[in-house]
């Protein structure tokens, strides 16, 4: 089992993001992992459940750090509104490039996963 610690743990949230002018679907999910000074953000067609399959995943713009404090925030510029449905901890391990494929050791409440991000899209994988 993994051991998660302040000193080697950094923090990723899970936003709802409605009303977005350029989402047909009129709902996306935006991943926010921490990374030094930013988030590293992706945008997720849907929320990658503990063993479901892939979601489709873009790299986007980093956001700010403060994003992981939020809880539900009009977005600036009339884009909508992001309502935050998961935070947790991971262990260091993104890679220097900022879009390269991502595997992390994820936890949210009692959860331990693992989070993978490549050229498949988004998904958690349980801790066997």
């Amino acid at each position: 089992m993994t051991t998660f610690t302040e000193e080697n743990s950094y923090r990723w949230a899970l936003f709802r993001h409605t009303g977005a002018p350029d989402d047909s679907k009129g709902i996306h999910f935006d991943l926010l992992l921490e990374d030094k000074k930013f988030c590293r953000t992706w945008r997720l067609s849907d929320i990658p459940l503990l063993d479901g399959p892939y979601v489709d995943s873009i790299y986007i713009a980093p956001h700010k750090l403060y994003w992981l404090d939020i809880e539900e925030k009009i977005v600036s510029g009339n884009r909508g509104i992001a309502t935050r449905v998961k935070q947790g901890i991971f262990l260091k391990a993104l890679p220097s490039i900022e879009n390269s494929f991502i595997n992390l050791s994820v936890s949210w409440g009692d959860i331990e996963g693992a989070l993978v991000i490549d050229e498949n899209g988004c998904r958690i994988f349980s801790k066997k």
